[in-house]
């Protein structure tokens, strides 16, 4: 038989459930939320910074690899790897003498144009008139006598030349002043007698062809017929010399001669020879003194037509020109000297030399290396999702791989650049800090882990980050309201600074003290 509950019994149970509900559903909703208590943070009041961590390189402020831009042969070294350089300090230099030669006569041209232009400013007073025309009298007198001088040089000449054929020499043949000479002793080398005889005959004939110029002149002859002797005599001289280099060879090839005999003989040849050499020389240089009196009396001409004529303002404009004309020249032979003189760019530290001297180095091959003197920087490139966290002047605590993490050196943010650069396909930006001091330390290339602090709050209520919790743009809490009973409440705040170090600050919504629930 079943057994069914009434209907009016089953209404009271259900009566009974909801009633329950209701009850349990009111206390906690007039009790507030309760649970267990687990971790616990209290607000407090501290510091919060920021930092932004990147890996960089340990930089110079300045590096430079010097080279020459022209090639050359190192003359001079005044540096050596390790030294301390200043700038426009000397380096090196390249053989460069005939340039400073260059730059010396340019320079003097340079004053010698400005006297001339200087002159014709002033003007030339009659009584420097009257000593120019006493300057070219003088100058043209001593050409003329140069001139007149030639005569006996020429018939000095032709008398030693005359004595070493058919005196110094005379005992080496026989029948030497005929077409026929006969060398009075033998020579291994049957060439070379018949050239000595041959230069014999060759020399009497040149000393009888000039004995016939010398008639037709006088020390009164024109100056064409004299300077056109004094060149003849030359050509007469350098016959003889080699006669007499010829004869000197036979002698010391010799068969037969007694020792005394070739000694007496070189004795001879000798004597002449420096008799000959001597004319020569005396002939070229009275050659030189007529070119150059000739030079000289042509300019002191032209000065004294000058000062006659009186300086007009094209003279004077012309030789402005000339002036100008001669310093470019000192500024080109100065350039091109520059060129053989390499300077330091900056002070600095010599890290590298790759010549020693006598070296020929070719145009634009560096040959030295310089790091800039001062403070070592680090270049490290930030994510942009940390750029805008940085400012110029944001300090910085860094250390060196090569030291570890015990040794910590500061330094701050001194440059950071506009645009980014492309690195494994992400955008960075190149940012650049100072050390705050000179280290021995520090190295150029050394790997540098900077910690960079971008923002920093003191004396700030703050909480642990992982504490806030978010939800769309509200950021919350939740505070205990009685410990004991574990009661919380969800509270908005209002968030300032995240730190790096795990803190966030708090800006409202808490007081010092408050009790949060931690995770």
């Amino acid at each position: 038989m079943q057994n069914k509950t009434p209907w009016y019994k089953r209404k009271k149970w259900i009566a009974l459930g909801v009633i329950a509900v209701l009850i349990v559903a009111g206390f906690f909703i007039f009790s507030g939320q309760k649970q267990a208590v687990g971790s616990t943070f209290e607000v407090k009041r501290g510091t919060v910074t920021s930092e932004v961590s990147v890996t960089g390189k340990v930089v110079p402020v300045k590096s430079i690899d010097l080279a020459f831009n022209q090639t050359g042969r190192i003359n001079n070294i005044y540096i050596e790897v390790g030294n301390k350089v200043s700038q426009g300090q000397t380096l090196f230099t390249l053989d460069n003498a005939d340039l400073v030669a260059q730059v010396a006569q340019a320079r003097a041209t340079v004053d010698s144009q400005q006297a001339t232009l200087d002159n014709l400013e002033k003007g030339t007073r009659p009584e420097e008139i009257q000593v120019h025309r006493a300057a070219v009298a003088k100058a043209d007198q001593d050409l003329q006598n140069y001139y007149a001088g030639i005569y006996d040089l020429v018939n000095d000449a032709y008398a030693k030349a005359d004595d070493a054929v058919h005196n110094q020499t005379n005992a080496l043949f026989t029948n030497g002043n005929s077409n026929t000479p006969e060398l009075t002793f033998q020579l291994s080398d049957s060439q070379a007698r018949v050239d000595i005889v041959n230069l014999r005959i060759r020399a009497g004939v040149e000393l009888s062809d000039w004995k016939a110029e010398l008639i037709s002149i006088s020390s009164a002859s024109t100056n064409t017929d004299l300077l056109s002797a004094l060149g003849k005599a030359q050509q007469h001289l350098i016959v003889v010399r080699s006669y007499l280099a010829s004869a000197l060879n036979a002698v010391n090839n010799n068969t037969g001669l007694s020792d005394t005999t070739a000694s007496t003989y070189r004795a001879s040849i000798y004597t002449a020879r420096t008799n000959i050499i001597n004319s020569y020389t005396s002939l070229s240089n009275r050659e030189q003194n007529i070119a150059s009196q000739e030079l000289t009396v042509k300019q002191l001409n032209d000065q004294l037509t000058l000062d006659l004529a009186g300086s007009t303002s094209q003279t004077i404009a012309a030789q402005k020109a000339q002036v100008m004309q001669a310093e470019a020249n000192v500024q080109y032979y100065e350039s091109q000297l520059a060129k053989t003189i390499l300077r330091a760019p900056f002070s600095g530290t010599v890290t590298k030399m790759s010549i020693v001297r006598g070296d020929v180095v070719s145009s634009n091959v560096p040959v030295v290396s310089l790091i800039g003197a001062g403070k070592f920087e680090i270049e490290a490139y930030v994510a942009e999702s940390d750029i805008a966290k940085l400012a110029i002047n944001d300090e910085a605590s860094v250390t060196l791989d090569a030291y570890g993490k015990d040794v910590v050196f500061t330094a701050k943010v001194v440059k950071i650049d506009l645009s980014e650069t492309i690195l494994d396909g992400v955008a960075t930006y190149k940012t650049t800090l100072q050390f705050d001091s000179e280290d021995q330390k520090i190295l150029p290339g050394l790997t540098a882990n900077v910690d960079i602090l971008s923002e920093k709050k003191e004396n700030v209520l703050f909480v642990l980050t992982r504490d806030i919790l978010t939800g769309g743009s509200k950021k919350t809490v939740k505070r205990i309201t009685d410990i004991g009973n574990g009661t919380t409440e969800d509270v908005e705040i209002e968030t300032g600074v995240r730190g790096s170090d795990g803190n966030t600050e708090v800006i409202s919504g808490l007081k010092e003290g408050d009790i949060i629930l931690s995770d």
